[in-house]
């Protein structure tokens, strides 16, 4: 996801060959698609210049003014609302040709966002967006940690509202020394449970199906290699598997 002005123009054709209006344009679109703003004010458009220190355009409140208006058989650049400039629709899609994209990694940050509602609780939406920010910006072991951690601290709660009695009751049979709690009464009580262990239980206890135990398992190992400095690749691909099959197979199910 572009984050930046100059990782925008970066990724613009031609820009830097582009006369002085039509850079408004483009830092319009800049403004509106990029950083989510609700419509630009002329100092909007003239920050951009001075951010980037060129050349700003001579009157840009003029040319915003002007452009709002369709003259002759010359559409409108822009549509006014409520004192905010918008591109309009067709010279939106103009400047879109423009700006070169990965577009898998669009699509995949598309699908990662659609995950949010299938989580119910707010807190836990905001959660996965900060994991999927670290996605974004390729930060790939913190958003596999993070999203691990969104999974057990779901679960935890899941069992504390309806299944502890189930879990406490095969909690009392383990004799693993590891394990230092006897009964949990809080979510405080799991860090007492390794991992490993907390799986076990929660299939022992019959809270989760055995084709999800295999998925924990198999996560948490993606975890620990994504928690600790290691050899191990771990890319974009690898990643968005762990997240989606998460979300879909053990979070929403619960």
């Amino acid at each position: 996801m572009i984050e930046t002005l100059e990782e925008f123009i970066s990724k613009t054709e031609n820009f830097d060959t582009l006369s002085a209006s039509s850079k408004c344009d483009y830092f319009i679109y800049f403004l509106t698609e990029f950083k989510g703003m609700n419509g630009v004010r002329p100092k909007d458009v003239e920050d951009c210049f001075t951010e980037l220190k060129i050349q700003k355009y001579s009157n840009v409140a003029q040319y915003l003014t002007t452009n709002s208006k369709r003259i002759k058989s010359k559409a409108a650049k822009f549509i006014k609302q409520k004192d905010l400039y918008h591109l309009e629709r067709k010279c939106k899609e103009e400047i879109k040709t423009k700006i070169h994209i990965d577009k898998p990694f669009i699509e995949t940050n598309k699908t990662l966002r659609s995950l949010l509602p299938k989580l119910k609780n707010k807190s836990e939406q905001d959660f996965l967006i900060d994991a999927i920010k670290s996605f974004e910006v390729e930060a790939f072991r913190s958003s596999i940690v993070m999203v691990w951690l969104l999974t057990i601290d779901h679960l935890y709660e899941y069992i504390l509202v309806n299944k502890l009695t189930d879990f406490n009751t095969e909690l009392a049979k383990v004799t693993d020394k590891r394990v230092k709690a006897t009964i949990i009464n809080s979510k405080d009580d799991f860090s007492d449970i390794p991992e490993g262990k907390f799986i076990e239980l929660c299939r022992a206890s019959k809270i989760i199906s055995n084709d999800v135990r295999k998925i924990l398992e198999e996560k948490l190992g993606t975890r620990n290699s994504a928690a600790h400095p290691s050899n191990i690749n771990i890319g974009r691909g690898k990643t968005f598997d762990f997240i989606e099959d998460l979300i879909n197979n053990v979070i929403s199910k619960y």
